[in-house]
């Protein structure tokens, strides 16, 4: 018996010493996160601060006990709003921005034709002012881990990586004027003289959703893991992602530019609001096995 019950705690040792020492490590991470766009362009502005929340499963692969690759894949939740047109400028001459919706399909703007595909001088029209923008995103983070050693309980390390987020779909909150097209000038105009026209829900009906397919930014981060029960560490986080790609879609398939010159002369093309990365700040807290 008593050889029995020192195998038993000899093996009970060398598994607790194996799982602390592991170079592979699993678990469950959530957070929030903020955003901000970087606008490049006058055609439209950033509205306040964008927010949202993370979770989903995130791991560590360690070289040696301190250095090693941090990764996972996440589902976000973000929100964001952007001003266009009056909004922007208070003036008509950099542009007005309009739309053709149908319930809450808005309509594809064909470049070719210089008009709203299927639209008519009874379609219904929206002059956007400000849009909240509501993403889901599919994020993979691939990020080189450098640890110390175990200091007490805890465990300190920063990541550098890059944070890659897959548009998993989108839904735009509009508010501006009700308009409409009028044929025998060619243009869009106002029929309402507030911005009390709300469009919820709205989505495109083109492939691109007006926000980018793929966002990526450059991450640096900071934390600490708690061992704070055998193989199983507690750890937070905090970490700044530079963008590096668009958020919203560069040439809008969607949003009409009107611009007037003030001299009688009307043009119209699609919206181009050049490039406009989004930045990011995640805080986290997750568990590892």
């Amino acid at each position: 018996m008593k050889k029995l019950l020192s195998l038993l705690l000899i093996g009970g040792i060398s598994l607790t010493s194996n799982a602390q020492d592991k170079k592979f490590q699993i678990g469950l991470v959530t957070g929030g996160v903020v955003t901000w766009v970087k606008t490049q362009t006058s055609e439209i502005e950033r509205n306040g601060i964008g927010g949202g929340f993370t979770v989903g499963l995130g791991g560590n692969y360690l070289f040696n006990k301190n250095v090693g690759l941090a990764s996972g894949v996440q589902f976000d939740i973000e929100n964001f709003k952007i001003n266009y047109g009056d909004a922007v400028t208070g003036t008509t001459p950099s542009g007005n921005v309009f739309y053709g919706f149908d319930d809450t399909d808005i309509k594809k703007y064909d470049k070719n034709s210089n008009m709203i595909e299927d639209l008519t001088d009874t379609s219904n029209v929206l002059e956007l002012m400000t849009r909240k923008f509501r993403a889901k995103y599919v994020t993979v983070p691939i990020f080189l881990k450098f640890q110390t050693d175990k200091i007490g309980q805890f465990i300190y390390y920063g990541k550098f990586g890059l944070r890659s987020s897959f548009l998993a779909g989108v839904r735009m909150d509009d508010e501006g004027y009700a308009a409409a097209y009028d044929p025998g000038t060619d243009q869009f105009v106002r029929t309402s003289a507030s911005t009390n026209t709300l469009n919820t829900n709205m989505k495109p009906v083109t492939v691109l959703k007006g926000l980018t397919p793929v966002r990526l930014g450059i991450g640096i981060y900071g934390g600490a893991e708690w061992n704070f029960t055998g193989s199983t560490y507690l750890y937070f986080e905090a970490g700044f992602n530079y963008g590096v790609t668009p958020s919203m879609q560069i040439e809008s398939s969607h949003l009409v530019n009107q611009v007037d010159d003030g001299a009688g002369t009307v043009t119209r093309e699609a919206l181009d609001i050049q490039n406009n990365p989004q930045h990011l700040l995640e805080f986290n807290v997750g568990i590892l096995f």
